[in-house]
């Protein structure tokens, strides 16, 4: 099958674009099928009485990458691109988790292939992510300090962020593009589910996983707590994201307790996410003072970036402490106990 690479157009200034990497793989010239959508039930990221652990994990993770094909097939215009963008990087997330979760039973080779694949894959989209979201942190922090910040002086800050985010959504569109490699790439991962072979069945396939994503998370919170850095802070977050998927995965084995760490964990996701969203703005502020109308307007700009920030990061510390109140023995422990009375007592 030929395949051809692509690139992004050349900008005649010399300027490097948010996303501008994301279209140097190659692609198929052959437009993949919208997928077969599947019932409710089998897309549901959810563990259920019944089946097997293997069979569980298997479909669950079927069901979000056909989630997120089926997202880049059907996106139209730049908002629909947007959207589909962000669905599809949340599903890669939750399967990524669900390998965390399964690591010990499904084997290190299959869990580095798959996980490498899949954080390859959502890379390519970071672009696209990354370009809308540093307008919306933007906009949102102009609310924010509306007695602060002159959006007259932001003009071409706005008018480079919105460049890069068209750039990233051209880079979605059309035949041949971006959407259609991530969708070979994600058809091909979803293809490989069907020889996951799980060492281990009920809740000890899980039970490694499940404690050493809690125990990284108390890790990782405890570090971003004694050196605040945007990388701690954002290292929590993925460890926080783990949690929140192990929580919805596993929801049967406790649901009210689940249910509760789920929402927990969720919120204290988006408190980092809009932490590390800020991170980003600065940075890219930081590296480009010539888009800013005087150096009075970048500095205004810069501290209402820093005290928003610190906000975030003394409630993502609260939050955190409440999450990880338990110890990782004792959190494994009530959730197996749970998982032994409704899950694993039931198998057709």
């Amino acid at each position: 099958m030929a395949r051809t690479p692509t690139s992004p157009p050349d900008d005649p200034a010399g300027r490097t674009h948010i996303g501008a990497a994301a279209a140097d793989t190659t692609v198929s010239d052959e437009p993949l099928p919208v997928p077969t959508p599947l019932s409710r039930a089998d897309r549901k990221f959810r563990l259920r009485a019944g089946e097997t652990v293997p069979d569980g994990l298997r479909r669950a993770a079927r069901g979000r990458l056909a989630a997120g094909s089926n997202a880049l097939a059907t996106a139209g215009d730049h908002d629909e691109r947007a959207e589909a963008v962000h669905d599809t990087r949340k599903a890669i997330k939750r399967v990524r988790a669900a390998l965390r979760l399964s690591r010990a039973a499904v084997g290190e080779p299959t869990y580095r292939r798959e996980n490498d694949g899949l954080r390859t894959i959502a890379g390519r989209l970071a672009g696209a992510r990354d370009a809308r979201v540093m307008i919306d942190t933007l906009g949102a922090l102009e609310r924010r300090c509306a007695d602060e910040i002159d959006p007259r002086t932001l003009r071409r800050l706005h008018e480079r962020l919105r460049d890069d985010d068209e750039r990233a959504s051209a880079a979605l569109a059309g035949e041949g593009d971006l959407a259609v490699r991530t969708r070979q790439s994600l058809e091909e991962v979803r293809a490989r589910t069907a020889g996951w072979r799980l060492r281990s069945d009920g809740f000890d396939a899980i039970k490694p996983g499940l404690k050493r994503v809690y125990r990284q998370g108390r890790k990782r919170l405890r570090t971003a707590r004694d050196e605040p850095t945007a990388e701690n802070l954002h290292a929590l977050r993925k460890r926080v994201k783990d949690l929140r998927h192990a929580a919805e995965l596993l929801r049967e084995a406790h649901p009210k307790r689940m249910k509760r760490v789920a929402k927990d964990a969720h919120t204290l996701a988006t408190t980092l996410g809009d932490h590390h969203d800020l991170s980003a703005l600065r940075d890219y502020a930081d590296a480009n003072p010539q888009l800013f109308s005087d150096m009075a307007a970048r500095e205004t700009l810069l501290a209402a970036i820093d005290r928003r920030a610190e906000t975030l990061r003394r409630r993502a510390v609260k939050h955190g402490r409440k999450l990880y109140k338990r110890s990782p023995k004792r959190f494994v422990k009530d959730i197996g106990r749970g998982w032994d009375k409704r899950v694993g007592a039931v198998r057709v």
